[in-house]
């Protein structure tokens, strides 16, 4: 599977730096703040293995276009750069600047960085940026600040002195032999690259060569100046080590380089099964004595997580590859059952790539090593040549890929690629969305569908994906084979038969490399880049596409690249460019037009090669239209399953993608976002449409058809998160209502800003206390006085200029709220500074917006505008009217869903549950017909907890998961700073709080009781204090609201998802920072994530997670586990993997077959759900 080339990515400067441009072009900062991706920001500190085999036959001295940059030769300058004024790449690239680009061949700046190499930081991170642009004239490291002067401590870019860029676009220099242009690309790298081990080798010969090469050899030199006479042997090592004195293993290995001389024959099966012996430290093969002590080779393995990665430089096809030493490795040689080998063994390269990948082991664990490989200056004529080293690289063999280069050029983007694969992560923050069946309402469906990401240094990529559900909820593939590992019980195999060992580097749910999702070509499994809705948009022409957008005071949706008289609809000014020449270029480019000539060819019309964009906080919504007979052809087929899915991504866009085929319908753009497209391929990556839709589907006949003509009706009510957001106070956000009744042609409602709509005398906003909207709409039916309304809940939402800068043990904020940088705060240990309260706050409350009226007939009459029915929001002084109230305690921003609940069973919500900023939980009372009589009240606070007045900092960002028991609710949440993953300074919880519905004041932890040490089934105490009767008592005692468990086991734990409560097991999981592990196989940088299952009503462990404390006797009868095995706190939880996880979903088959769900670091990890009577959160859903 070949995956994309690196993109050449076109920035612009933020606005507000841009005082030089039009008064009309300047826009408040966007919101950039990382929040939960910057756990993506931190480098691994567990460096890949990667050794690159050169050729150094003879026919290397043939000759391609080539010529190395030279800094003592100044180039033509080309007007393709920026400058400190200018935010159009069309000024002169000036030789001594410095750029940012996008890879060593990027022939166009994408912004500019300092007039003067020599101003740039001489020290990031051991490395020395500034000597590296003025000695090879491109650096990519660290990254480098807005002037080049410091460097960041997590995040990478790539940069180039203008001297550099011209180069790149200046005539070739002349023909070069191929070993020169070679090395001379392969110094380059090793210059550039940091955060890699690099060895070299190269064909192995005697010293009389009377036998031609055999196998290869690890390169050596002694000839490292100020290290004359000492040998420096090219093994896979850290380059910032010293090799000796004060020389660095990257000095002695670019000397190493300079040695390799070209002669003799191409053993390429026997190299690569050489370097395969290097890996595993075996003995050498075919007698080579470089690197080997003992008779073996040391082996450069450090860990069993380590990547390690082959990359081999080619210009033919293998002669004097015939050792019989190629048949001792799978059946004579045919690892790929090809039948080629063992009669042929010129074709064992395959063979032998697919061997290290699969079966090669170094102390009991296999490498999968993996393979790329790169033609270098083969002909036509060498058409065998090309078909082995594809077959090699392909993804049934070195699962690399493989690069075919012409030129000094082409090498050079060949290595660019391979080293952005090599750093590549694939994930996910959203949960796997189950809908429910086209044909049976009730049941799940057998379809999932995940939104993913792939994080990176400048734009990050997206995409969308369906997998299927068999009857016995197994995940699996368009082929209906297995799509992913499922290993619950954590031994190392495949829980299913034949039970396989699960490759090395994989956690249950990961997806398996042979897996074909839905909709894709071909075995694209869950890489982001290939097959999905992505490679369908990448392979449509842009121009066809259907975006709409709104003008800043439009009241219908237009086309993005509507024109009146010649010109773009969309002004210069709406989207804070420069010009109609800029505006066009980007509108093109949001269509998904290579519009910048991304990848160079001078085509600018042509389709980008990836179009979609992130898809971080956004889960994937299915709308069914029609009701048809379930099945693949049927499914299949447009004019039968009208099924559409709607899920937001950071492209700018809402999309509406097509179920049967995965095409896309139509996307929407905000015009809340048309002044910060610009920023779409920022170096920081930008948020756009970052949240998820709720729809209210009404079908009037209930025949399973969406029919306007029976007034059925579907609404789509959306927010967008950071999307639109400013990074300086007071933020806002938007929330949109489209009617997508017929999914064909969507029409535009009305929205709800915190500037409008507004009334009175003086106009006075309505919604004034709205922030970034981030609190999903809760659409419910409601009772208002005496009138059937479906309504829209929604919490005032995330005040992110304030809370973005309070991190840490403190409820208090830094004394204003000027705007918090595009870069990661609060990392580890620390408390944010400040005693002051929020400034120019926004988010404090719950608003309840008028969507629809219902007839006696039960049918809908949408609003035609945005109403409020009732408010709670924070007032300087308390007040009641009939339209809201005002609380002076209500202090903390709402960005939570928030939880309704019909407790009467009247079809009508009549409590709802909020959680704020501030760690306190909050209930409204709405079940009067008259809103006069409507009530609020802060039912609990989680600070300061019982640990004092220090103990304090928690934050709630999800909705409470509530469960109906008589007499009271309970009601379960977590803490946890989402926007500071990495903080480590609070001790979060998990809580399950009773409600009896009496609270009269503000419950604390006082009135809970602790259940961190499990004390009920670890406790030897027959009776008496401390038994488990008198710990029973304290949990039912009628002063006692509840109980806790504190996260304090994990350094920086906390929980990052809704719970979800089922068969009377509560599931929480949460993340803790990669600090809390020492090892670098312990997913350190994108930290570990946990699953907990608790009994319901007291917090005890109900599974057997921890296996190793079953020896020994229970200590009471609670403790033992009816499966057999001892039941204590340990056995609560299990590790799940890496990065934030989901909350839990319930799959729900047609057979009644069923299985938890989480989405964890791009896998989709399964559970055995508990057995027994089935107790489900109270939720409301509107249909």
């Amino acid at each position: 599977m070949e995956r994309k080339k690196m993109k050449k990515i076109i920035a612009f400067c933020i606005a507000f730096m841009l005082s030089v441009l039009a008064t009309s072009l300047v826009h408040a900062a966007q919101d950039q703040y990382p929040g939960d991706s910057s756990i993506y920001g931190v480098q691994a500190p567990l460096q890949p293995n990667v050794l690159i085999i050169i050729d150094n036959s003879g026919s290397m001295t043939g000759k391609v276009p080539g010529g190395s940059y030279n800094p003592a030769t100044t180039y033509s300058v080309v007007n393709k750069c920026y400058s400190s004024t200018s935010r159009s790449n069309n000024q002169p690239c000036l030789a001594n600047a410095v750029y940012r680009v996008g890879s060593d061949t990027d022939k166009t700046a994408d912004g500019y960085v300092n007039s003067s190499v020599n101003n740039i930081s001489t020290s990031c991170n051991g490395v020395n940026p500034r000597t590296i642009l003025q000695t090879t004239g491109f650096y990519s490291g660290r990254k480098l600040s807005n002037d080049g002067t410091s460097c960041s401590t997590r995040r990478t870019g790539s940069y180039a002195v203008g001297n550099f860029i011209n180069y790149l676009n200046s005539p070739g220099a002349g023909d070069v032999q191929k070993i020169v242009v070679a090395k001379d690309v392969i110094k380059n790298l090793l210059t550039s690259t940091n955060n890699v081990k690099f060895g070299l080798m190269q064909y192995y010969y005697t010293s009389s060569y009377t036998s031609g090469a055999k196998g290869g050899e690890l390169v050596t030199t002694a000839s490292v100046p100020g290290a004359i006479g000492t040998t420096y042997t090219a093994e896979v090592k850290k380059m910032e080590d010293i090799f000796t004195g004060t020389i660095t293993n990257r000095t002695a290995l670019l000397k190493a380089v300079d040695e390799i001389t070209p002669d003799g024959y191409t053993p390429l099966g026997e190299t690569l099964f050489e370097a395969g012996r290097y890996f595993s430290g075996g003995a050498p093969a075919f007698g080579a004595s470089n690197g080997v002590s003992g008779g073996t080779y040391t082996s450069p393995v450090e860990n069993t997580c380590q990547k390690h990665y082959i990359v081999f430089v080619t210009d033919g096809m293998a002669t004097a590859d015939d050792s019989a030493t190629l048949k001792t490795i799978c059946t004579n040689g045919d690892c790929d059952a090809d039948g080629v080998e063992p009669g042929d063994l010129q074709h064992s390269m395959d063979d032998v790539a697919k061997y290290l990948n699969t079966q090669l082991s170094y102390n009991g664990k296999t490498l999968d090593i993996v393979t790329f490989t790169i033609g270098f200056g083969l002909s036509g004529a060498d058409a065998d040549a090309v078909a082995l080293l594809t077959r090699t690289a392909n993804p049934t063999h070195g699962k690399g890929g493989y690069f075919a280069a012409n030129s000094q050029t082409d090498l050079s983007a060949a290595f660019t690629t391979i080293m952005t694969q090599i750093f590549s992560v694939n994930s996910s923050y959203v949960a796997p969305v189950v809908p429910v069946s086209p044909q049976n309402r009730t049941y799940g469906g057998s379809r999932i569908y995940m939104g993913f990401f792939k994080p990176s240094s400048t734009n990050w990529l997206g995409n969308l994906k369906k997998f299927g559900v068999d009857a016995s909820t197994n995940i699996v593939d368009a082929n209906g084979n297995f799509a992913t590992w499922e290993d619950i019980d954590g031994d190392g195999f495949d829980d299913r038969p034949p039970n396989a060992t699960l490759p090395t580097g994989t956690v249950n749910g990961s997806f398996r490399t042979t897996s074909k999702s839905f909709w894709s070509t071909v075995t694209d499994a869950g890489e982001v880049d290939d097959g999905g809705v992505g490679a369908l948009l990448a392979a449509r022409t842009a121009s066809t596409r259907n975006i709409y957008t709104l003008t800043p005071t439009g009241t219908s949706l237009i086309p993005l690249n509507s024109t009146s008289s010649g010109t773009y609809v969309i002004t210069p000014a709406m989207l804070s460019v420069a010009d109609t020449t800029e505006s066009a270029a980007l509108i093109k480019f949001i269509y998904g037009e290579d519009a910048y000539d991304e990848n160079g060819d001078s085509d600018v019309t042509e389709t980008r090669e990836w179009v979609m964009g992130d898809i971080l906080h956004s889960r994937p919504v299915i709308v069914n239209y029609s009701s048809y007979t379930f099945n693949t052809t049927n499914e299949s087929t447009c004019t039968t399953n009208k099924s559409v899915i709607y899920v937001g991504s950071n492209d700018g866009m809402l999309h509406a993608f097509n179920d049967c085929d995965g095409s896309e319908a139509w996307s929407f753009v905000p015009p809340e976002v048309l002044p910060y497209l610009q920023n779409v391929n920022d170096e920081n990556n930008s948020y756009y449409v970052d949240s998820t839709v709720s729809t209210y589907i009404y079908d009037k006949d209930k025949d399973g058809n969406i029919e306007a003509a029976d007034d059925d009706k579907v609404i789509l009510m959306f927010g967008i998160r950071r999307g639109g957001g400013t990074a300086a106070a007071p933020s806002g956000g938007a929330y949109y209502v489209l009617d997508v009744t017929n999914p064909a042609s969507p029409a535009f409602l009305w929205k709800v800003t915190n500037t409008s709509p507004t009334s009175g005398s003086p106009a006075t906003p309505v919604f004034s206390e709205l922030a970034e909207t981030w609190s999903e709409p809760k659409l419910v039916k409601m009772n208002v006085g005496g009138t059937y309304m479906i309504t829209a809940v929604v919490g005032a939402g995330y005040d992110n200029a304030n809370e973005d800068g309070r991190y840490g043990a403190t409820q208090t904020f830094p004394t204003t709220a000027t705007g918090v940088a595009p870069t990661e705060t609060g990392a580890e240990a620390v408390t944010s500074a400040g005693t002051s309260g929020p400034s120019s706050p926004k988010g404090r409350g719950i608003y309840v917006i008028k969507l629809a009226t219902l007839a006696s007939t039960g049918v809908p009459t949408v609003a035609t505008s945005p109403t409020k029915i009732w408010s709670y929001v924070y007032g300087a002084t308390a007040a009641t009217t009939a339209s809201g109230i005002t609380d002076p305690t209500m202090t903390f921003s709402i960005p939570s869903e928030i939880s309704a609940i019909d407790t009467k069973n009247t079809g009508f919500a009549d409590i709802l549950y909020a959680a704020d900023t501030g760690g306190n939980i909050w209930r409204f009372d709405v079940g009067n017909t008259s809103t006069a009589l409507w009530t609020g009240k802060k039912i609990f606070s989680s600070n300061p907890g019982s640990g004092g007045s220090s103990d304090k900092g928690r934050k709630i960002f999800y909705k409470p998961s509530v469960v109906t028991e008589p007499g009271y609710r309970l009601i379960y949440f977590g803490t946890g700073d989402r926007e500071h993953p990495l903080n480590s300074n609070v001790v979060d919880r998990m809580y399950a709080l009773k409600d009896p519905g009496t609270i009269t004041s503000t419950k604390t932890e006082t009135d809970l009781v602790d259940v961190t040490s499990d004390a009920l089934q670890t406790t030897t105490v027959a009776s008496g204090v401390g038994s488990v009767a008198d710990l029973l008592s304290k949990l039912n005692d009628s002063t006692k609201f509840g109980w806790y468990i504190k996260l304090d086991q994990n350094v920086g734990e906390k929980v990052l998802s809704p719970p979800m409560v089922f068969n009377k097991v509560a599931f929480f999981t949460t993340y803790a920072p990669g600090a809390s592990s020492t090892d670098p196989c312990v997913a350190g940088n994108l930290g570990t994530s946990r699953l907990y299952a608790l009994n319901y009503r007291t917090g005890e462990a109900v599974s057997n997670y921890d296996t190793s404390n079953d020896t020994g006797t229970a200590p009471n009868k609670r403790a033992s586990y009816a499966g057999g095995g001892i039941l204590a706190r340990s056995d609560r939880v299990k590790t799940t993997g890496s990065g934030i996880p989901s909350g839990v979903v319930v799959l729900i088959t047609p057979g009644g077959q069923t299985k938890l769900l989480t989405g964890v670091g791009g896998a989709i990890a399964g559970e055995v759900a508990p057995p027994g009577g089935t107790i489900m959160p109270l939720y409301w859903r509107q249909k």
